[in-house]
C-alpha cells in the first residue's frame, strides 16, 4: 500500500471540524436552548391555574367525604412545610386519633404564592357570602403542631369551621375564606415582588362548603375584574 495513503489519512483525521461545521453546531445548540426556555416559560404561565384547581379538588373531596362518612374532615394549608393535607378527625374530641388521608406538595412560593393577596388587585372576588382573606396561625393540632397553618374543618352538615381554640376544635366558628394563587413579578435583580402577573383565587363558603374558581385579568399591571 502506498506511503502517501497513510499520510493523507492522518491529515484528514487531524483536520477535525471545519469552522463552518462548528458554527452550525453552535447555532443548533442555541436554537435548542431558546426553544427549551420558551417551553419552560409557557409551562410556568399555567402553574397558578394548576395549583388553584388542584387545591379546589381537595376541598371538594373533603366536603364530599365529610357528608358521606358523617365525620369531620380537616384541610390544612401548611405554610411552614409548603404542603396541603387532608386529615380525618375520627372520634370527636380526641386529637390523638387524627390521621392523614393525603398530603400534596405545593409549588415553591417563588413560582406560586398562596399565603397572601398580591398588592396589584383592586378588590377580591365577590361570592354570595362574605369570604375573608385566608389567615395563618400556629397550629394546635398534634400532626402539625406550631406550624403556620390555615385550617378548614368540613363537618357532616356541610359547614366549614375554623381551627377553634384547642387541638379538638373547641369554640370553632363557621368561617369561609378566599385563597389567592398568583405568580409574582420579579425585580431586575431576580427577586419575587408583591405584585402578580397571573392571578387566580378560590372562594370557600363557610355555610355550605362550596367552592368557586376565579380568574383575574391583569391589564397594565393591575387586576381589576374577576370572572369565574
Amino acid at each position: 500500500m502506498p506511503d502517501n495513503f497513510f499520510k493523507n489519512s492522518n491529515q484528514r483525521n487531524e483536520t477535525g471540524f471545519s469552522l463552518v461545521e462548528l458554527i452550525i453546531v453552535l447555532l443548533i445548540i442555541s436554537i435548542l436552548g431558546v426553544l427549551a426556555m420558551m417551553s419552560f416559560q409557557g409551562e410556568k404561565k399555567h402553574l397558578a391555574d394548576r395549583e388553584a384547581l388542584r387545591v379546589m379538588d381537595l376541598f371538594n373531596e373533603a366536603r364530599q367525604r365529610a357528608l358521606t362518612q358523617h365525620e369531620t374532615i380537616r384541610i390544612e394549608i401548611n405554610k411552614t412545610r409548603n404542603v396541603i393535607s387532608m386529615i380525618t378527625e375520627n372520634a370527636a374530641g380526641n386529637a390523638a386519633d387524627d390521621q392523614f388521608i393525603k398530603t400534596l406538595p405545593l409549588e415553591h412560593q417563588n413560582y406560586v404564592t398562596f399565603e397572601k393577596a398580591p398588592t396589584n388587585i383592586a378588590n377580591q372576588p365577590v361570592d354570595s357570602a362574605p369570604t375573608p382573606a385566608i389567615t395563618f396561625s400556629a397550629s394546635l393540632h398534634p400532626l402539625s403542631l406550631s406550624d403556620q397553618v390555615a385550617t378548614f374543618r368540613f363537618n357532616q352538615t356541610g359547614n366549614v369551621l375554623n381551627a377553634g381554640t384547642n387541638s379538638v376544635g373547641a369554640n370553632a366558628i363557621t368561617s369561609g375564606a378566599v385563597v389567592y394563587f398568583w405568580m409574582p413579578d420579579y425585580s431586575s435583580s431576580g427577586q419575587p415582588m408583591n405584585t402578580g402577573n397571573v392571578i387566580r383565587a378560590i372562594t370557600i363558603l363557610g355555610s355550605t362548603g362550596s367552592t368557586k374558581y376565579w380568574k383575574c385579568q391583569v391589564d397594565s399591571g393591575q387586576c381589576l375584574t374577576w370572572r369565574q
